[in-house]
């Protein structure tokens, strides 16, 4: 009986050792395998460009397109869609796509405070203080003030320059 028992003690480290070795084996195969097809697709995976930049390459120059004048409209203070007792208070620059376009706009403060108040009167406490949602929030925004212009592209940007909630 005793000689069994050495028999299975002996036999548990082996397979113990074999079961480790394929593990490793499995590792490095899949770590060669996930090496080789970075290095096979990189160009495609960065766009063609090489990852390390050539020192032939010249930095490449962005046209900046000069924005338009920006409306900054006075603040707005409103209750947080579903809580009774909270309240914003946010500020809104517009940028537009010209002076003239400005002075349409001034004309209009009504309808885009209207627009602008609309848009923000159906978020929550918790989409508000998201910063990841702000960007949704802008082209939310854009988006029902384009809706009242003739010309969609007579607004360029919007702009949120306060948010802050009680």
């Amino acid at each position: 009986m005793a000689t069994e028992q050495t028999e299975d003690a002996k036999k548990a480290p082996k397979k113990k050792s074999k079961l480790l070795f394929v593990i490793l084996i499995i590792v490095f195969a899949l770590s060669i395998g996930a090496g080789g097809t970075y290095f096979f697709f990189a160009k495609k995976m960065l766009g063609g460009k090489e990852s390390a930049p050539s020192e032939e390459a010249k930095p490449v120059e962005k046209k900046v397109k000069p924005g338009g004048p920006i409306l900054s409209l006075d603040p707005f203070l409103f209750n947080i869609f579903g809580s009774g007792n909270k309240f914003a208070k946010v500020t809104i620059g517009i940028q537009v796509k010209d002076d003239k376009v400005m002075e349409d706009m001034k004309k209009m403060i009504p309808l885009v405070r209207d627009r602008v108040l609309s848009v923000l009167g159906t978020k929550s406490v918790d989409i508000l203080i998201d910063v990841n949602n702000r960007n949704l929030i802008k082209d939310e925004i854009m988006g029902a003030l384009r809706g009242a212009l003739k010309d969609k592209e007579q607004i360029q940007a919007v702009y949120i320059t306060d948010i802050i909630i009680q």
